[in-house]
């Protein structure tokens, strides 16, 4: 099987990136598929909720042994630099469970926010004299790879809400994209942006790359990439409530689920599959409707970033507010597996089509 990069990103930030891209992962992992997370948001929260925050802040120490620390800037920064002495280091997550062999990150790091700063699209991409630069994260696996005699089957990566340099970066190494969106108004514009903004970024790219080429005509990897499909949208952090038996959105969130939808079907997709021309952007499987609904987790979603422990475990823990004698309510026990299901789902959506 080939491996899939996944990008999860949205401009809009709050939307539960780093929840979904986490708790999606471990359903891959649990189904038997080997995943490595790689944090490419300046803030890390992934990383923090994947292997804690001490552990993360050893990650960051600088040494002799280790002057880029043991993040992502130890393969970044020589990379960028085009110095021969760069270094991937992977940890593993704080909680373990039976597919823990399966789950790998690359953590991140705060100088992502200068790596930002030092991409250039005009001279890098447009012009194509630095366009592998844009290639970090596809150079940085397949080295990882063969350096491990390893595959991965998935490789999700987390991002900040933005439309910089990075998630260019990222985007041009994704085989896919999901968008998460939570129940407000913001959500539906933020979607209609993306729809305007990812053609440009694609435009950039193949300017570049016919550049580039040109000068380079028996290059195997520059052709391959820039070519990110839409997979999905994911509807995230809404409330139900039950009338007459029936499960449903409450009001409030149901009208924002409609625009989101609107949206979805009249400004992303149309613009994706109008103004990008060099590769099928949006796959036939997908269409408006999400592909999850992740409901309001409350309490439970930054309980399990404090005990870095995944929704679909955290139900078997105690919560921390409790930790000596309490327990999650029959409700709570409820929802989070509830909540499993629907991640399971995805992954399985993402299995049979990505």
């Amino acid at each position: 099987m080939d491996r899939k990069v996944i990008s999860v990103f949205n401009n809009k930030g709050g939307v539960g990136k780093t929840n979904i891209i986490w708790n999606l992962g471990i359903s891959l992992a649990d189904k038997g598929k080997k995943v490595l997370f790689i944090d490419f948001d300046p803030q890390c929260n992934l990383s923090i909720a994947i292997i804690g925050y001490k552990d993360f802040e050893t990650c960051l120490d600088t040494s002799n042994a280790f002057p880029f620390g043991k993040t992502i800037r130890a393969y970044a920064q020589p990379y960028s630099q085009v110095q021969g002495n760069t270094e991937i280091y992977l940890e593993k997550p704080k909680y373990h469970n039976s597919h823990w062999e399966n789950v790998d990150i690359i953590p991140g790091d705060f100088w992502l926010n200068n790596f930002a700063d030092y991409l250039n699209v005009g001279s890098d991409v447009t012009g194509g004299t630095g366009i592998y630069r844009f290639l970090l994260i596809q150079t940085l696996i397949e080295k990882l790879e063969e350096k491990n005699q390893t595959h991965y089957d998935y490789v999700p990566i987390d991002l900040a809400p933005s439309f910089n340099t990075l998630v260019r970066a990222a985007l041009y190494c994704s085989d896919y994209f999901l968008v998460p969106c939570t129940a407000d108004l913001f959500s539906a514009y933020c979607v209609g942006l993306i729809g305007e903004v990812l053609p440009s970024f694609i435009n950039d790219w193949i300017q570049g790359k016919d550049r580039f080429l040109k000068v380079n005509p028996y290059d195997k990897l520059v052709n391959l990439k820039g070519k990110p499909k839409f997979g999905g949208w994911i509807f995230n952090g809404f409330d139900t409530r039950i009338r007459e038996g029936i499960i449903t959105e409450i009001a409030a969130d149901k009208a924002q689920y409609n625009e989101v939808i609107k949206s979805i079907e009249n400004n992303l997709i149309p613009k994706l599959k109008t103004n990008i021309n060099d590769y099928e952007s949006v796959p036939s499987f997908v269409n408006k409707e999400p592909v999850a609904r992740i409901e309001d987790l409350n309490t439970m979603a930054p309980d399990s970033i404090v005990q870095n422990i995944p929704i679909k475990y955290l139900v078997r823990e105690k919560p921390t507010r409790e930790i000596q004698q309490g327990s999650w309510s029959s409700g709570q026990k409820n929802l989070m597996l509830k909540m499993t299901q629907e991640y399971d789902s995805l992954a399985e959506y993402i299995i049979q089509n990505f």
